[in-house]
């Protein structure tokens, strides 16, 4: 009896073509492993919001006994504080592709929603009535979400038990109307940062990120005008069995929008006019994570 290979042929030509996917993905490292993950985790964000503006107006004119000047001055200061819940789901993928090794990717959700407690005050001067000034304070919905992208490559060093892997960043980033200026209300970012894994154990690995973006519309400062976001995190993740892991971490954010300063005067009818306005606002959190990842 004569045997026939031909039936064989189709399967062994797929075997083929799959074999770099395959040999991309079997038996990673550790280090490599945390990066072929889909996860999701309960968050708690902890975030302090601060905004001011200051005014002052001057008026003189006049002669003699009928010389007049008057000076009025504001001052005005507005802070929201406290944690809010939510969650964040995440997936990453490293592989090799086109003789390049490790190349990195991820996306990134996360949404926060709840209350945070504000605060807001208000004063005046006039050099022609006694000062005024009056204070509020409550709690009042706050919510957000975060949708970012990531891309880069990995490196390995130390035998495989580090990796460090440079990336490009960009997403859009939402935050609600009660004066939290988290990021800012709607805005887009695009930056670049480093992220850093080194496997303490085989089941544990130890994971840093560090983080710059320019929100491109800031929506707070007079122009608009772009401003740097800072980022910084640490973590950890945990392989509790072959495919499942356990994640843990914090990641601090910082975002000044600089002081803005605007100066102007004019004069008519004998009367002289000069009025200065200054703002300023920044934002800074906290964020605590905690779930499961699948790894792949």
């Amino acid at each position: 009896m004569r045997l026939s290979f031909r039936p064989l042929l189709p399967g062994l030509a797929l075997c083929a073509g799959l074999t770099p996917v395959v040999s991309a993905f079997a038996d990673p490292v550790p280090v490599i492993a945390v990066n072929r993950e889909i996860g999701l985790s309960m968050t708690g964000t902890f975030r302090n919001s601060v905004s001011g503006v200051n005014t002052r107006t001057m008026e003189t004119g006049g002669s003699g006994h009928s010389a007049f000047s008057e000076d009025f001055a504001s001052s005005s200061r507005y802070r929201t504080i406290g944690w809010t819940p939510g969650f964040q789901a995440d997936a990453s993928v490293m592989f090799n592709a086109f003789g390049i090794e490790n190349l990195y990717g991820a996306l990134h959700f996360s949404l926060e929603d709840g209350q945070r407690n504000y605060k807001s005050r208000y004063r005046t001067y006039s050099s022609t009535s006694a000062p005024y000034g009056f204070s509020v304070g409550g709690n009042d919905s706050s919510n957000g979400t975060d949708n970012r992208g990531e891309i880069g490559k990995g490196f390995l060093l130390f035998s495989s038990r580090f990796l460090l892997t440079p990336f490009i960043q960009g997403g859009y980033v939402t935050s609600g109307a009660d004066g939290d200026f988290g990021y800012g209300s709607g805005s887009y970012f695009a930056g670049a940062g480093l992220k850093a894994d080194y496997a303490l154990t085989s089941r544990l690995v130890l994971r840093g990120r560090f983080g710059w973006a320019e929100v491109l519309n800031s929506g707070v400062s007079y122009n608009n005008q772009p401003r740097p976001l800072w980022e910084g995190g640490l973590g950890m993740d945990y392989r509790m069995t072959r495919r499942l892991h356990l994640t843990a971490g914090g990641d601090y954010s910082y975002i000044s929008y600089g002081r803005d300063r605007n100066i102007g005067s004019s004069s008519a009818w004998g009367t002289a006019y000069s009025y200065s306005y200054t703002s300023s606002a920044l934002s800074n959190g906290l964020k605590l994570h905690a779930g499961l990842a699948w790894q792949f």
